[in-house]
């Protein structure tokens, strides 16, 4: 599978660069789709340019030690391949596993850690400014898998799973570490569109 060393690399040891060779794999993958398909396709590279912005900011505000002690935790290599390929195909199993429990129990014990020592205030608001984006893509992604869900619902879902890193006190690196997951799972969630490529690769 083309996208598996990229994807990989994105989930497991997230930075700049890995985001940076994903969006190449991602611009491959999305030419071989018909332009009536592109917009799926859009939507991911966006997430991943999103996503490569955020490391990029963490990272100009940290010593390459910080910045790899933080990518170690947001490291999310035990889900395996097979299982990030699950996800990446079933999206309702997507939709279940962030919205209904699983993930935000995860998030809320991540949370919870104290690993790091507290960051400066850019760091804050670079988290800040994350959180905003995360909640318009979490909404997105609910949006499309449960178009059926009252919007009141929706809100009440997508605040439970951010209220955990959203108070003021949590340290920026716990909040870093959370919004990074975020960001790996509404990578998967967007990939949807890559399945209906597999019959005509050759990778």
């Amino acid at each position: 599978m083309i996208l598996d060393r990229s994807l990989s690399l994105a989930l497991t040891r997230p930075a700049p660069e890995s985001l940076w060779s994903l969006r190449a794999t991602l611009l491959v993958l999305a030419d071989r789709l018909p332009l009536s398909g592109r917009a799926l396709a859009d939507r991911s590279l966006a997430i991943a340019g999103e996503f490569h912005h955020y490391l990029a900011e963490l990272q100009s505000k940290m010593t390459a030690h910080e910045f790899s002690k933080l990518a170690s935790r947001m490291d999310v290599g035990s889900v395996g391949l097979l299982a990030l390929q699950d996800l990446v195909a079933d999206r309702e199993e997507l939709f279940r596993k962030v919205f209904l429990g699983g993930l935000s129990e995860g998030l809320m014990v991540l949370a919870a850690q104290q690993y790091t020592k507290a960051w400066r205030t850019e760091i804050s608001l670079v988290n800040d400014e994350a959180l905003w984006r995360l909640y318009d893509g979490l909404w997105e992604v609910s949006r499309q898998l449960r178009p059926d869900l009252p919007a009141e619902t929706r809100c009440d879902q997508i605040e439970a799973l951010l209220a955990p890193v959203r108070p003021p006190e949590v340290e920026p690196s716990v909040k870093a570490a959370v919004i990074a997951r975020l960001f790996q799972v509404l990578l998967i969630g967007s990939l949807g569109w890559v399945a209906s490529l597999q019959p005509t690769r050759a990778e």
